[in-house]
């Protein structure tokens, strides 16, 4: 589980069997697939690290397809 703050995001999952589950505010989950675990993980990590936006990282990654939804 990753440790961050974000006025969207509760809860994102660790990505098991190339799956995520990410929990918006409110308690709605979508389980994604992740198109490349490892960069996602990374990126999601430095995005936490330099105290960015959660909430925009996933959308970016929605849009981009490197979450597609199941």
């Amino acid at each position: 589980m990753f440790k961050f703050q974000s006025s969207a995001i509760e809860n994102i999952t660790e990505v098991q069997d190339g799956q995520v589950t990410i929990t918006f505010v409110g308690g709605r989950d979508y389980t994604y697939k992740v198109t490349d675990p490892s960069t996602f993980v990374s990126d999601l990590n430095t995005v936490i690290k330099e105290d960015e936006s959660v909430g925009r990282f996933v959308n970016q990654a929605i849009r981009s397809e490197q979450l597609m939804a199941l």
